[in-house]
C-alpha cells in the first residue's frame, strides 16, 4: 500500500470543509462528509449538522438541535448565529434579532453573521438599521457579493431603482454566475417595464439553477409579461408537476388562459383550485386578484373581505381591500380628531410614483389649516416643490410620531365629491413654463403630449398613433430609451429629449392642450394641472381611476377609456379618438 507520509485530515478540517461544501450547495458531499466525523458533543461539529439541516430546510430538527447545543455552548457565536437564523426561518423575527445581535457581540468582526443580523432586522422591518448594517458590511468587505445582493435589494425595497441597479450590477461583476443577484435585477427590470431585459436575466438565472422553485416561478413570470403565453404555460406546468399546490404558479395559468382570450375558463381554473383549499388565504387573493384584473371589482372585493374577516393580521388582504374600495369610489370613514396627533406627514419609500402623485393633493388641504411638515426621499422632494401651496421638507425624527400620506384619506373628509377640489395643485416653475412656451410656440396647435409603454398587454406607440389625427401635432414625452422607437413614426415633436426632471416635465405638459396615453407618470401631472386629456386603462384598472357618472372622481379633466376586454385595445383606440376629438373641439370653444 502507497504512502505519501501526509497525516489524515483532522476533524477541524473535516468539519470546515463541510461547512463550505454547504455555503457552496453541494449538500450531498457536506453530508458524507459528515458521515464520517464521529458522533461527538463538540460545538463546531454540532454547528455543522444545524447548518446542513437548515439548508435542507429541515427547520424544527434544526431548531431542536440548536436549541439544546447552544444552552451548552452560549459563547460559540456559530451556534448562536445558527439559532437566530432557524428563529427567523420558523417566522419569529424579535428572537431572530435577539440571537444574532448577541452572535455579533461574540464574534464583533464576523461580517456573515452581520449580514445575518441584518436580514433579520430587514423581517422585522427595521429597513434602516439594516441598511446601515449592510452598507457597513459592504464598506469593510466591497468585494462580498452576498452583501452586494443584500443591499440591493433593499434599495429595491425602498424604491430606490437606480442605486439598486447599481448595485446589484457590481455584485454580478464579483459573481456573474449568481442566480439570486440576476433574479433580483430581473425584478428590478420587470419594475422598470424592461420586460426583455428581465426574461434573459431571469432564464440565466434559470440556467444556473434549474432545480430553484422560486427561479422557475419568476421565469414564468417573465415570460407571461413578454407575451410567451405557451412558454409561460409550459413553464407553470413543469412546476406544477411537481409542486401542484403552488398558488403562484396557478395564477400565472389563470392570467395566460384569460390572456389568450378564455377568461372565464381561466377563472373557471382557478375557482375550483381555491375550493379545494379553502383555507388557504394566498389561494384566495389569488382569486380575488385575478378577479381584479379582469374588471369584477365586487366579487373580488366580496372575496377579500373574507379574508380580512377569517384573517385580520393578513396585511395583503387588507391593503387590496383597501384598493378595491377605492377603486369602487368608496372613501374610508374619516377620523378628523386624530390629524392633531400628527406634527409631521412622511412618504413611504415603497409608495408608487403614480400613487404619490394622487395623493398629495391631501397636503393643499391640510395647509389651510398648519404648517404641513412632510419627510420625504429626494425622488419626491422635487414633486413637493411643485406644489400650488408650499409643504415645509423635513427630517425624519424618531422622537416625532409621523402619519403616512396614505392615511390623510382615513383622517380627512374625503369622499367622491371632494377628492377632485383644488385641482389644479400642481404649479409649474414661471421661468420653465415660459421656456417650453417658446420652444412650442413653433409649432400648430393644438399640441397634445403622447407616452406609450412597452410590454405584451401594454399601449404601444402605435396604438397612441391611432388616437392622434392629422390635424393635431403630437409632442412626444418620453424620455427614456423608448424615445427610439420613433423612428417608426417621425411625426412626433421629440420634448422628451428635454426633460430631465418633475419641474420640467410639469413646465412642458402646462402648455399643451391635451395629453394622451396610458395609466403614466405624465397623465397624472396632466391631471393634477388639470390639463385635459385620455388615458387608457386595463379593465382592472387602479383605483385613482375610479369613476362616478361616467367621469374620473380623482383626474376630472381626463376621459377615462377602459379597454373592451383583456389585452385588447382596438375598440378602445376607436373610442379614444372620439373622445380626444370632442375635448380638443371643447377646448377651441372655450
Amino acid at each position: 500500500m502507497l504512502s505519501t507520509g501526509m497525516p489524515a485530515p483532522t476533524r477541524q478540517e473535516r468539519v470546515r470543509t463541510v461547512q463550505e461544501f454547504i455555503a457552496a450547495g453541494r449538500l450531498e458531499e457536506a453530508e458524507e462528509l459528515l458521515e464520517e466525523v464521529a458522533t461527538t458533543s463538540d460545538p463546531d461539529t454540532l454547528n455543522a449538522r444545524a447548518t446542513l439541516a437548515l439548508a435542507r430546510r429541515r427547520l424544527e430538527f434544526a431548531f431542536d438541535m440548536l436549541s439544546e447545543a447552544a444552552t451548552i455552548y452560549p459563547e460559540h457565536a456559530g451556534l448562536t448565529t445558527n439559532l437566530g437564523i432557524a428563529h427567523g426561518l420558523l417566522g419569529r423575527a424579535e428572537e431572530a434579532v435577539i440571537c444574532l445581535e448577541r452572535a455579533a457581540a461574540l464574534a464583533p468582526r464576523n461580517e456573515e453573521i452581520k449580514l445575518a443580523l441584518a436580514h433579520a432586522l430587514l423581517s422585522r422591518g427595521n429597513v434602516a438599521e439594516a441598511r446601515a448594517m449592510t452598507e457597513t458590511v459592504v464598506r469593510h468587505e466591497p468585494g462580498n457579493a452576498r452583501a452586494l445582493l443584500q443591499l440591493g435589494a433593499i434599495e429595491f425595497a425602498l424604491g430606490h431603482s437606480s442605486s439598486a441597479e447599481a448595485v446589484l450590477l457590481r455584485a454580478l461583476e464579483i459573481a456573474p454566475d449568481d442566480p439570486d443577484a440576476l433574479v433580483n435585477l430581473s425584478v428590478l427590470m420587470l419594475e422598470r417595464s424592461r420586460f426583455d431585459e428581465a426574461l434573459n436575466l431571469a432564464e440565466r438565472a434559470h440556467l444556473r439553477a434549474p432545480l430553484d422553485t422560486a427561479g422557475l416561478f419568476h421565469l414564468a413570470y417573465c415570460r407571461a409579461a413578454t407575451g410567451l403565453w405557451p412558454q409561460a404555460e409550459a413553464t407553470c406546468k413543469k412546476l406544477l408537476a411537481y409542486a401542484p399546490a403552488h398558488v403562484g404558479a396557478r395564477e400565472i395559468v389563470a392570467r395566460v388562459t384569460i390572456a389568450k382570450g378564455e377568461v372565464d375558463r381561466g377563472i373557471a381554473q382557478l375557482t375550483e383550485f381555491v375550493r379545494a383549499r379553502k383555507s388557504d388565504p394566498s389561494a384566495t387573493l389569488a382569486l380575488a386578484r385575478v378577479l381584479h384584473l379582469v374588471g369584477r371589482f365586487d366579487e373580488s372585493l366580496k372575496l377579500v373581505g373574507h379574508v380580512v374577516h377569517t384573517r385580520p393580521e393578513s396585511e395583503a388582504a387588507k391593503s387590496l381591500q383597501t384598493t378595491l374600495e377605492l377603486t369602487l369610489g368608496h372613501f374610508p370613514t374619516p377620523d378628523p380628531a386624530a390629524l392633531a396627533l400628527v406634527p409631521q406627514i412622511v412618504v413611504p419609500p415603497t409608495t408608487g410614483t403614480l400613487e404619490f402623485v394622487a395623493l398629495v393633493r391631501l397636503l393643499r388641504r391640510l395647509t389651510s389649516q398648519q404648517n404641513v411638515h412632510v419627510v420625504a426621499e429626494p425622488r419626491y422632494q422635487a414633486l413637493l416643490a411643485g406644489l400650488a401651496e408650499q409643504v415645509i421638507s423635513d427630517e425624519p425624527r424618531p422622537e416625532v410620531s409621523a402619519m403616512p400620506l396614505q392615511s390623510l384619506l382615513r383622517v380627512l373628509s374625503t369622499d367622491a365629491r371632494n377628492i377632485a377640489d383644488g385641482i389644479p395643485y400642481l404649479r409649474p416653475e414661471a421661468e420653465l413654463f415660459a421656456k417650453w412656451r417658446d420652444a412650442l410656440a413653433a409649432f400648430a396647435r393644438p399640441l397634445v403630449g403622447i407616452v406609450w409603454e412597452d410590454g405584451a398587454l401594454g399601449l404601444s406607440m402605435e396604438h397612441v398613433a391611432a388616437v392622434i389625427s392629422h390635424s393635431v401635432a403630437p409632442v412626444s414625452l418620453m424620455s427614456g430609451a423608448q424615445r427610439h422607437d420613433m423612428k417608426r413614426w417621425s411625426r412626433p415633436i421629440d420634448a422628451g429629449v428635454h426633460i430631465e426632471c418633475p419641474a420640467e416635465l410639469i413646465a412642458a405638459i402646462a402648455n399643451l392642450d391635451a395629453v394622451v396615453g396610458p395609466d403614466s407618470f405624465a397623465v397624472h401631472i396632466a391631471g393634477a394641472l388639470g390639463v385635459p386629456g385620455v388615458v387608457f386603462v386595463p379593465r382592472g384598472y387602479p383605483w385613482y381611476w375610479a369613476q362616478a357618472d361616467g367621469k374620473p372622481l380623482w383626474y376630472p379633466s381626463f376621459e377615462v377609456v377602459v379597454q373592451e376586454r383583456f389585452g385588447h385595445w382596438s375598440g378602445a383606440i376607436d373610442n379614444g379618438r372620439r373622445r380626444l376629438e370632442t375635448l380638443l373641439r371643447t377646448r377651441t370653444i372655450d
